[in-house]
Formats: C-alpha cells, sequence, structure tokens
C-alpha cells in the first residue's frame, strides 16, 4: 500500500508543476522545491536516518546531486514548452533508459522481455512525441518535449549512480542527502530567469508547498517505507502508477490534446515500463 501511495503523490507532481510554472520562473519554482523539502528534511528527518554528514563529505553524492539538480532544470524549462501530459508520458521512459544504459556500461544483459517492453517504450514515446505528424524541430512544443527527454536520461542516471550508494548507506541517506545536495545546486540556476515575471501569491506558495511536502518528501518517504517490506521488483509498480496518475490528471486539468496517435503511443510506454519492471 506504501509503494502504491508513492507513486500517486509522484503522479501529481507533473500536472502541479504547469499550474506554478504559470505564475513563477521555473529555476526560482525548482529551487524553492527543494529548498522547503531540505529544510524539512533537516527539521524532522534527520534522526530517522535521512541525513549522514559522513556521505554527504563524498564525491559520489554530490554527482548524484548535480545529474538531479540538472535534470530537474530541464524539466521544468520543458515544462514550459510542453503538456502536461506529453511530460509524464515521456518522464515514463527513464524506466526503460535504465537498462539502455546499463548495457551500455556493461553491468546488464538485456533479455527479450525486457528488450521488448525498451521497443515498445519508445516507439510510444515517439508517438507521443509527433502525434502522428511531420515534426517541426522549431516547434515550441516539440524543443518541450526534447528537454524532457534529457530529464528522463537523467533520472536514469541518477538511479544508475546512486545505486552502490544506497547499498552501501541505505535508501533514506542517499535520498536525504539527494535532496540536501540537490537544493544547494539549485540557487545557482536561479538567475538563469533574469526578467521572468514572479507572482508570490497564495496559489503560487500552495504549489510550491505541495510539491515540496506531498510530491517530493511524503512520495519518498512512503517509497522507502514499501521498500522495507516489499521486494525492489514489487516496489517498481510505482512506474506505471505515477505515469497513469500524471497523465489522467493533465486530461483532467488542462484538456491535453489527445488522438489515436498520442493514445496509442501512452499505451505502449505503460506496457513497455511495466515489462521492463516485471524482468528486473
Amino acid at each position: 500500500m506504501a509503494t502504491v501511495l508513492s507513486g500517486i503523490l509522484f503522479g501529481t507532481s507533473v500536472p502541479l508543476i504547469k499550474l506554478g510554472l504559470g505564475l513563477l520562473p521555473a529555476d526560482l519554482f525548482v529551487a524553492l522545491r527543494f529548498s522547503i523539502a531540505s529544510v524539512l528534511v533537516l527539521l524532522f528527518l534527520r534522526r530517522r536516518g535521512w541525513v549522514d554528514w559522513t556521505l554527504l563529505r563524498t564525491r559520489p553524492i554530490w554527482v548524484v546531486g548535480f545529474i538531479n539538480a540538472f535534470g530537474y532544470v530541464l524539466q521544468f524549462q520543458g515544462q514550459n514548452l510542453t503538456t502536461s501530459s506529453d511530460a509524464a508520458l515521456i518522464i515514463g521512459t527513464a524506466a526503460l533508459m535504465i537498462p539502455v544504459i546499463s548495457w551500455t556500461r556493461g553491468s546488464e544483459k538485456i533479455p527479450a522481455k525486457k528488450g521488448l517492453g525498451v521497443l515498445s517504450g519508445f516507439f510510444g514515446a515517439s508517438l507521443v512525441v509527433t502525434r502522428g505528424q511531420a515534426v517541426s524541430l522549431g516547434r515550441a512544443e516539440f524543443q518541450g518535449d526534447v528537454l524532457i527527454l534529457a530529464t528522463a536520461v537523467t533520472i536514469a542516471l541518477v538511479f544508475i549512480f546512486s545505486k552502490d550508494l544506497v547499498v552501501q548507506k541505505g535508501g533514506r541517506a542517499v535520498t536525504g542527502g539527494m535532496i540536501l545536495v540537490t537544493s544547494l545546486l539549485l540557487v545557482f540556476a536561479i538567475p538563469l530567469d533574469q526578467g521572468a515575471s514572479v507572482n508570490l501569491g497564495w496559489e503560487a506558495v500552495f504549489y510550491v508547498v505541495f510539491l515540496a511536502v506531498v510530491a517530493t518528501l511524503g512520495a519518498y518517504y512512503f517509497l522507502m517505507k514499501g521498500l522495507e517490506t516489499v521486494s525492489p521488483t514489487v516496489s517498481s509498480i510505482i512506474l506505471p502508477i505515477e505515469v497513469i496518475v500524471a497523465v489522467v490528471l493533465s486530461v483532467i486539468i488542462f484538456n491535453d490534446p489527445f488522438n489515436i496517435y498520442s493514445g496509442t503511443g501512452a499505451v505502449l510506454i505503460v506496457v513497455g515500463v511495466l515489462l521492463v519492471s516485471s524482468s528486473s
């Protein structure tokens, strides 16, 4: 149940980001999200194993934090340009990139079932991006999709590079360390918002706090709680749950355009993620 709840909470983040981007500059928005999350980690979760000062003095956690911060900058900037449902679906392909990147590094083989899932997911992603039409490289939505695709790559890299850290230090310490490092590094991205308008009213504050508390700390907390009682393979159901929740909310809130191509692409991505997850 904790794993399912985690997937639902993670799934709320993409549409909430899209709503908040109408009020706040992208880099300030993501920096505020992680700043609040890091403060809460230090205040309430430090004694629960979420803060390991020896880990924070090592290079690997800073590498992971840098990749994570860079990925979030790409995501928030990309969501400025593309639809919320496209972003959710393309981000879901991170699960497909993990075995591919691991294979290129020689650390993992790709069996038939997993390979079929990867092909299905990437073909589905191409349908989502193109919607069966010729692609214009100068189109803002296409550029946003490319940024989100790069975000998916960073998510896969974070997973791969943090795997050994989790084995050595535990999931809570690595998650807390990643949030703290990401928060610090994102501060340096704020100047990129030069000239952007800021509307820090109650609505904007709600989006920032919700993302920090519910879609970041809450989602990670229940993910770690779920991992205490189920295997990583079982916990991988979080991936399709996150995608489905995000897409459904995006279509309801924004009435995102969907045709036979994007709908088929969505199904293929979810099927691909399920195949890859179940064969892990």
